[in-house]
């Protein structure tokens, strides 16, 4: 499945490749000279081989050295990307022009509206006019391709530039004794070539230096293949809270196949993975129930996971839970769950407006519970936008987050 995914997508970009490729050798024929020809051949032909090769040669890229993954495989990915959202720019306008081809397509069919037609497209005020309007179409293209490679670019290196998050949530019917209770939330990590071992465990100095009680690490560990586990073992080893690690597993744990490796070699890194079962907290006389589930596709499935994840659980004792996909909160909220932490969204990752109400971001089409805190009846959830990429290396308006939460009593 993973393959044609893949073999689809290298598709798609290939074509956009070929699409664009053909219109700058078209418009550029006669302007200019064969030596800079060449160069537009050689820069496509450079970005479109390894597309190709991708899908036959599968080495592990997280070995790669980073002189090269900078060098070579982040100006790749920019370069994809911003043809994509070009792409999509050209069929946005393509579909713009139809209301307006469409009659004069109509028009033309008809010998005496034809006649109309040419006369006017002859006339010195309509040439003049369409000169101008061309010359505007060509600018304002060239202005959107730079502004998107530069975007692009920009975001390739800010993505790791991340924000440190504090909040208080309050919980109703908390006893004294947990009031104060922190915890420290960090979501998809996504080991892999863009997120290097030095990187991780410059992120888990972050969460230590915040000295929580409990550390919340929900999902993802790793991008697409097993190997990516031990890297990230070794960088978060050193996670330290005095009430413990935990963590649950994400969907991109499950896309290695094998799942099993990577969750003991988690739980063997410190973070006490909880897969569909609880733990509790206890300050003083007081207990605070944390569950965890394994990644959960359907809201069936998360509604049964939740309720074995309850099993046990003292009545009217606060609870949390780690679920890494946040599109179960109702699920939650029947439950009187009081606090769900969730991440998979990454904020959005690319976010085109921030307003009051949330982001605008492709990541709305899938989720309405994108990035920050969210409240259902007396139940709240936080959607943390992680600190990994997944896809594309590139963060637009949406910061790597590290969270601290403090729960207070309502």
């Amino acid at each position: 499945m993973f393959f044609t995914f893949q073999l689809i997508l290298s598709l798609i970009l290939l074509g956009i490749q070929f699409y664009f490729f053909q219109k700058i050798r078209l418009n550029s024929k006669k302007v200019l000279r064969k030596p800079v020809r060449l160069c537009i051949d050689i820069v496509f032909t450079l970005f479109s081989f390894p597309l190709i090769l991708m899908l036959f040669f599968h080495s592990p890229l997280y070995l790669l050295p980073q002189w090269l993954v900078y060098g070579g495989i982040y100006p790749l990915y920019i370069w994809h990307f911003s043809s994509l959202i070009l792409f999509l720019f050209v069929v946005i306008g393509k579909i713009i022009k139809i209301p307006f081809l469409v009659p004069q397509w109509i028009l033309k069919k008809f010998q005496k509206t034809k006649i109309i037609l040419e006369r006017i497209e002859k006339h010195p005020g309509y040439v003049e006019f369409d000169a101008r309007r061309r010359s505007f179409i060509r600018y304002s293209g060239m202005f959107i391709a730079g502004a998107t490679f530069t975007a692009s670019t920009y975001g390739a290196f800010r993505r790791s530039q991340y924000e440190l998050t504090s909040i208080q949530i309050p919980i109703q019917h908390l006893p004294e004794e947990l009031s104060g209770t922190t915890i420290s939330l960090i979501s998809d990590i996504h080991s892999s070539i863009f997120m290097a071992k030095e990187e991780m465990m410059r992120y888990a100095d972050v969460v230590n230096e915040l000295q929580s009680d409990v550390i919340a690490v929900t999902g993802d560990f790793v991008n697409s293949m097993v190997e990516e586990v031990y890297p990230f073992a070794e960088a978060f080893s050193s996670l330290r809270a005095p009430y413990g690690v935990f963590g649950v597993l994400g969907n991109h744990d499950y896309y290695t196949r094998q799942v099993e490796t990577v969750a003991k070699e988690v739980n063997n890194c410190g973070i006490k993975l909880l897969r569909n079962t609880n733990v509790a907290i206890q300050k003083g006389n007081q207990k605070l129930y944390i569950l965890g589930v394994d990644d959960v596709g359907s809201g069936a499935s998360a509604s049964e996971l939740f309720d074995v994840a309850r099993t046990g659980i003292e009545a009217n004792t606060p609870t949390v839970l780690f679920c890494h996909r946040p599109y179960f909160f109702r699920q939650a909220a029947r439950r009187n769950i009081d606090l769900t932490l969730s991440g998979h969204t990454h904020g959005g990752q690319i976010v085109f407006i921030k307003t009051s109400a949330g982001v605008i971001a492709p990541a709305r089409m899938v989720s309405p519970y994108v990035a920050g805190l969210y409240t259902m009846g007396a139940s709240q959830m936080y959607v943390s936008r992680g600190i990994g990429t997944v896809g594309i290396p590139i963060r637009i308006n949406c910061p790597p987050e590290v969270t601290k939460i403090t729960l207070v009593k309502a």
